[in-house]
């Protein structure tokens, strides 16, 4: 195509696109209202959008700063053989740390318990609470941070002393407001334990929901004065060697396989899991919900776009005398065709614009929403990739949606045009 050619096809789209504004904002109401379909469309995949990378971001920034890349996560889980039934999960046991700690991938393996609904009592008051016992190594793991006091010693671990650390919560459940905490017991299911520790707050997001309203005491606390058995609920284990992972896996897998005894053919009764596991299900999650929800904007846009098609017969109708008009002037029906065109894919385009807006706009407010009502809060984000493709898909629908009103629109008899009432 020469320069010519293409001076000429920019003129024409120049002249369409001023004619287009021009009838758009001669009906402001009416542009509005068709705009309203696309609005709404877009709006609804840009808010799901942007709420859902904001969510990947933040699930990757959280991981990245609460899981090391050399760690692995066992919990026990239920085997799935043909013919069983099996009600609940099996428990590690200490052998089970002791035989990971063979393995040649792993540096360290701690275990850990967890006692739900716990009855803590201090003086008249109680509460049911969350008891997380566990190694004093394991608070760095989930960036526990200590406020008041101290965490308990490795020695007194080693002692099953009655020592405890509490969250930042747990003080408005079962103290007074001016009692002091640290050096103060509490009784935690009929064990009179000495508060020697407050943990920092936690936001909801980053542990707080279990964090916060909890008791923490060690493992052998737990086993030896409370459960009475040697009951270990998950196992973290720290590899030597982050490129191992996949071998280390393996390997522990095989181990525990023999120390609890599972048939060779049977399903492992644990699972293993690694932060980059955790990474991989937050990116299925966030694209399973944009496709859900993308699936309903869809919908959105397409009936937006038959209000396009509809109100651009009105337009056709409305402006037959004028179409009559040019064409007797000399205008092609090229030219009537494609102004009819652009003034479709403005339209639209202008409605992915409103809506990109209105979405980032309503992906802010639940964002807002989420902070003060759950203390849950993530930066929406919208990636440039995304707002071109909205853009795109809305001048594609107009495109598509527009062909038959403004073909309808070239197509006039130019005579009968003139005569039209």
């Amino acid at each position: 195509m020469n320069s010519a050619a293409l001076n000429s096809l920019y003129v024409l789209f120049a002249s369409s696109l001023r004619v287009a504004l021009k009838q758009l904002l001669r009906h402001k109401m009416r542009t509005f209202l068709t705009l309203l379909g696309i609005l709404i469309g877009v709006s609804s995949v840009v808010a799901i959008v942007s709420l859902g990378e904001g969510l990947r971001g933040f699930f990757n920034q959280s991981m990245a700063s609460a899981a090391a890349a050399d760690l692995m996560y066992i919990m026990p889980d239920v085997p799935m053989e043909p013919g069983r039934i099996v009600e609940t999960t099996k428990p590690f046991k200490n052998r089970d740390i002791e035989m990971i700690r063979q393995s040649q991938y792993v540096k360290s393996a701690i275990g850990g318990n967890v006692i739900n609904g716990a009855f803590v009592e201090h003086d008249w008051r109680n509460a049911n609470l969350t008891v997380f016992a566990m190694p004093n190594s394991y608070f760095p793991a989930e960036n526990v941070e200590i406020d008041r006091g101290r965490f308990y010693t490795t020695s007194e671990e080693k002692a099953a002393a009655a020592v405890c650390v509490l969250g930042a919560e747990v003080k408005d459940e079962i103290y007074g407001e001016t009692e002091e905490v640290l050096g103060s017991y509490v009784t935690v299911n009929g064990l009179r334990m000495t508060v020697v520790g407050v943990i920092k707050s936690k936001s909801a997001m980053g542990g707080g929901g279990q964090w916060n309203k909890a008791v923490m005491m060690p493992l052998e606390t737990a086993q030896e004065r409370i459960l009475g058995n040697d009951d270990v609920y998950w196992i973290v284990t720290q590899i030597t060697n982050s490129d191992d992972m996949s071998a280390a896996k393996e390997d522990v897998a095989q181990l525990l396989r023999a120390s609890r005894r599972i048939r060779s053919g049977a399903d492992d009764d644990f699972e293993i899991s690694a932060p980059e596991d955790w990474a991989e299900f937050s990116d299925n999650f966030v694209n399973t919900l944009i496709m859900v929800f993308g699936v309903v904007a869809v919908i959105a846009l397409v009936v937006g776009g038959i209000g396009v098609m509809n109100i651009m017969l009105v337009s056709v109708k409305e402006r037959t005398r004028e179409i009559g008009l040019r064409k007797a002037l000399g205008a092609t029906a090229t030219a009537i065709t494609w102004q009819f065109l652009v003034e479709a894919m403005t339209l639209t385009f202008f409605g992915g614009l409103l809506g990109i807006v209105a979405g980032y706009g309503l992906g802010t407010c639940v964002s807002l929403g989420l902070k003060m009502a759950f203390d849950v809060f993530w930066t929406p984000s919208v990636p440039i990739a995304w707002i071109i493709a909205v853009l795109t898909t809305c001048v594609g629908i107009g495109l598509a949606f527009g062909v038959y009103p403004a073909i309808r629109a070239g197509q006039l008899d130019p005579i009968v045009a003139l005569r039209y009432e």
